[in-house]
């Protein structure tokens, strides 16, 4: 009998023992609280929250312009050529990566003419947000920087650039914040409208 007890007792033991196949270690919780994945947001203007074949959103996916969140080459993986993109860091990564800006941008004069056609306004002057007021970003007209003009920029490399708006926020205009670039991938950002400028790296090449 006692030795019947006995053998029960350390079967018990041993079986309490044993590490289940379904447990999880701490080491275990801190890697997946480090990982990497990055969720990017959906586009909610369009109410639009399909995902295409590579996981992310064919409308507008946006990205912060904090230099310590999102890396540039996961923006630059990121980006899609049939989104539609209006943050510093996502229209750069999409410049280098399809050679042109998302559909979302018109020029200032196709911008204005669509103004006029929306609101049955005469353009005057651009006092508006034309992201929220027409739906479109402004972007794609020559920029020229050359010593000898009246409007050179010292800060910028002398060269023939094209502009585009990036950011509008809440502002009621276009606001003050530009990209700067021309091929293949050369990208400049100002936030103060031209007085200076800062040279981006959007990812691979």
């Amino acid at each position: 009998m006692w030795k019947l007890l006995a053998t029960l007792a350390i079967i018990f033991l041993v079986g309490c023992s044993t590490p289940t196949t379904n447990a999880v270690s701490e080491d275990d919780i801190i890697k997946d609280s480090n990982s990497s994945t990055v969720n990017y947001p959906d586009d909610e203007k369009n109410g639009n929250s399909s995902s295409s074949a590579t996981g992310f959103s064919s409308s507008t996916v946006d990205f912060t312009d904090d230099d310590n969140s999102t890396s540039a080459t996961s923006i630059y993986e990121a980006v899609v050529e049939s989104g539609k993109y209006t943050t510093r860091d996502s229209v750069a990564a999409y410049l280098c990566k399809f050679s042109g800006l998302p559909s979302n941008y018109v020029s200032k004069s196709e911008g204005q003419k669509l103004y006029e056609s929306k609101t049955g306004n005469t353009f005057s002057k651009w006092n508006f947000n034309p992201w929220k007021t027409i739906e479109v970003m402004i972007g794609g007209d020559d920029f020229m920087n050359y010593a000898g003009q009246s409007n050179y920029h010292e800060t910028l490399p002398e060269g023939s650039y094209h502009e585009a708006d990036v950011d509008y926020g809440n502002v009621q205009s276009r606001g003050t914040k530009r990209l700067v670039y021309s091929a293949p991938c050369t990208i400049y950002y100002t936030a103060d409208h031209y007085e200076t400028f800062k040279l981006l790296d959007p990812g691979d090449r």
